[in-house]
């Protein structure tokens, strides 16, 4: 699955047993090379990501899942939910992560001499946005969630 898009960030997940995946320029998947982005094999062990982070060579971004706290190049911070400013502890943590993808298209036409219409479109520019966090299940079953976004 060849991926023509330059990433700006590529991502790390270390898990619990201390297996780190690392996405490639590439983003693909060492379980399903030809079918699956590199997040795939992510997804197959989420409840073992213990740090997720995001990364290029100017910058870092990590979410602890282990207690939730963020870090953008090395300073950590906390974020909580703005409808609960204490969540209680004792809960799990999970992570929230997605690559919003956008391209421009150019689209324009002509009305030809006969009538018809002659459309041409051109393909512009890419656009990511990432967000990455967390989703927290505190001991009663109540849910929250709490990303950050980088553009």
């Amino acid at each position: 699955m060849p991926n023509a898009i330059t990433l700006r960030y590529l991502f790390e997940a270390h898990l619990k047993d201390g297996t780190v995946i690392r996405q490639t320029p590439e983003d693909v998947s060492t379980a399903e090379p030809l079918t699956r982005s590199a997040f795939y094999d992510v997804a197959q062990r989420i409840d073992e990501v213990r740090v997720f982070g995001l990364y290029n060579d100017k910058h870092t971004y990590i979410v602890s899942l282990e207690d939730g706290h963020f870090e953008i190049d090395g300073v950590p911070f906390s974020a909580q939910p703005v409808t609960s400013p204490c969540i209680a502890e004792g809960g799990k943590f999970k992570l929230l992560y997605f690559r919003d993808h956008q391209q421009e298209i150019h689209v324009s036409a002509k009305v030809e001499e006969d009538g018809s219409v002659t459309e041409t479109r051109t393909a512009g520019e890419h656009y990511h946005q990432y967000r990455m966090g967390w989703e927290y299940t505190d001991p009663r079953g109540r849910v929250y969630h709490q990303t950050i976004v980088i553009l």
